[in-house]
């Protein structure tokens, strides 16, 4: 190997070990953009949480878990998505079931009061 590829292996190996932990800790890599784009599958827009109605309003339930950032119970990362009660395999289109939400489909960057963080995933 002469010394410019060397230099060059060496540049790019230290750039990957400085960059990968930075793109890590700011999300980079999550699969969903928050807010979701609203779902197009009938049994998901059927059973979808009403986000004006009874239910959502008991729980403080909202689309974007940014949107929580005032709820004194809201944490940076909690969404649906890895809450205990969010049945990721049932997800469709990034919506799927929550009990705390009779059962009703909500986005997986929701977030409600009822947010308990799922030690399997977290």
């Amino acid at each position: 190997m002469n010394s410019t590829n060397r230099r060059t292996f060496l540049r790019v190996a230290a750039l990957s070990f400085i960059t990968v932990p930075l793109l890590k800790s700011h999300n980079v890599f999550a699969a969903v953009a928050c807010p979701q784009v609203q779902p197009t599958d009938a049994k998901v827009l059927k059973k979808l949480l009403d986000p004006a109605g009874k239910k959502a309003k008991q729980l403080k339930f909202v689309v974007n878990a940014v949107d929580a950032k005032d709820n004194k119970k809201y944490k940076a990362g909690n969404t649906c998505g890895n809450c205990k009660f969010y049945k990721a395999k049932k997800e469709v289109e990034n919506y799927s079931t929550c009990a705390m939400a009779g059962n009703k489909y909500v986005p997986s960057c929701g977030w409600c009061k009822s947010y308990k963080l799922n030690k399997k995933k977290g």
